[in-house]
C-alpha cells in the first residue's frame, strides 16, 4: 500500500491541509481513511484508488 504526506493527500482530494488534520483531530480519521503516525509526529495518509466506473449500455 501506498502512503502520501497530509499535503500530498490534501492535493489528491482537493482540500487544504488543515482540513485534512482538523477533520483526523475531530474523528479520528478523514472519511474512513485512517493514517500511520511516525515517531517524529508526522501523518502518512493511505493512498485507495476507486474501482474502475460502471457503465450503462453503449454510447449513443
Amino acid at each position: 500500500m501506498e502512503f502520501k504526506s497530509t499535503e500530498a493527500f490534501a492535493a489528491l482530494h482537493l482540500v487544504k491541509p488543515q482540513s485534512i488534520r482538523s477533520r483526523y483531530c475531530r474523528e479520528g480519521s478523514y472519511f474512513g481513511a485512517k493514517p500511520r503516525k511516525l515517531a517524529n509526529g508526522r501523518l502518512l495518509w493511505p493512498v485507495v484508488e476507486a474501482p474502475p466506473e460502471k457503465t450503462c449500455g453503449a454510447a449513443r
